[in-house]
């Protein structure tokens, strides 16, 4: 083909029409339009990376099976196109998402931080979720049953057994499913999360687990606001990027991250000691009951938060270095081709 790309083009007069193509040889450039899975013959949307259903990885399976797939004919449907005529929309868009990288995260951050000292109370309707959700995760890698509710996360007073098979069979399997298609994060996700589960599990005694799922609330918030934070660098293919879902993760996250640095990083007056309807507070569960001191209560929080916003300015980086590195790659390659 000789630097062409296939384009997979529909019926002039019925544009949803369902085509079954597969491609036969090598690809030079990328896929565009719309085609069906090679396996299954799931119909896929425009320049595809993998299947929804099997989870395939299209470009890999097509060389994969290329001897195989030589013998299917082409429909006359199928006609070249310069490798370059997609190049313009690739580049514009590489360079409006290195722009949403570069500005994205700081932004979501100063709107939290002004939302935080503007109006505390909202803030904390939103950010009280993940808060209560970090109790439940801790628990969770602990071995005890929990599920996060408004203002209160119910705990098993017991660690449930059947609860760590399930959770580790579930990790295991994510892993399995995720080596299957290749995706090098989620495996080492998996993995260390797995890990996780079972030192937090066989490796903490019961009242060490009860400290961790008490300090989880505010630590949770932090964790959990940065990991929601960093879906903004979802990658290009992901549900999370295509249906805009980061966006609101992202804000939901800064949200949670900033009402608990805000509070760990002010006064010591103003900490949230004390009772409210449900008991005493996190803070003087941990001073009070299991004889945490006031300044290594305040470090811990406060190291935490700093652990939090080293990776959020490390992956940053990461993220816009490597979309500069495809805006320069792309750019290079619509000029040889011209």
């Amino acid at each position: 083909m000789g630097g062409a790309a296939i384009l997979l083009a529909p019926y002039a007069d019925d544009y949803n029409a369902k085509l079954p193509i597969r491609c036969v040889e090598g690809i030079p450039g990328p896929i565009t339009g719309y085609m069906d899975c090679p396996k299954c013959s799931f119909p896929l949307a425009s320049d595809p990376a993998e299947c929804p259903r099997c989870g395939i990885v299209v470009a890999k399976f097509l060389r994969a099976h290329g001897q195989s797939l030589e013998a299917v004919e082409m429909p006359p449907l199928l006609h070249p196109i310069p490798a370059g005529a997609t190049a313009p929309d690739n580049e514009s868009t590489a360079r409006s998402e290195r722009t949403t990288r570069a500005v994205a995260l700081p932004l979501a951050l100063l709107f939290a931080w002004l939302a935080v000292k503007g109006s505390p109370g909202a803030v904390r309707m939103l950010g009280m979720w993940v808060h209560e959700s970090g109790h439940a995760l801790a628990a969770w890698l602990c071995g005890y049953l929990a599920w996060p509710g408004p203002w209160f996360t119910p705990v098993g007073t017991e660690r449930s057994p059947f609860f760590t098979v399930l959770l580790v069979g579930l990790l295991a399997y994510g892993g399995y499913r995720a080596w299957q298609i290749q995706r090098w994060f989620w495996v080492t996700a998996s993995v260390c999360t797995l890990l996780l589960v079972l030192f937090c599990t066989l490796g903490l005694r019961s009242g060490t687990a009860q400290q961790l799922i008490v300090f989880g609330g505010d630590g949770g918030g932090l964790v959990l606001g940065t990991t929601l934070m960093l879906t903004i660098y979802a990658r290009e293919d992901h549900p999370m990027r295509q249906d805009h879902l980061r966006w609101g993760l992202l804000v939901l996250g800064a949200l949670a991250f900033m009402d608990v640095y805000a509070v760990w990083s002010g006064p010591i007056n103003r900490l949230p000691f004390g009772e409210n309807e449900n008991g005493l507070s996190d803070p003087s569960v941990l001073t009070e009951t299991y004889g945490w001191s006031l300044i290594s209560l305040v470090n811990r929080y406060n190291q935490l938060a700093h652990a939090c916003l080293m990776l959020l300015v490390v992956v940053y980086l990461a993220a816009i270095y490597s979309q500069t590195w495809t805006l320069t790659a792309s750019t290079s390659a619509r000029s040889e081709s011209a």
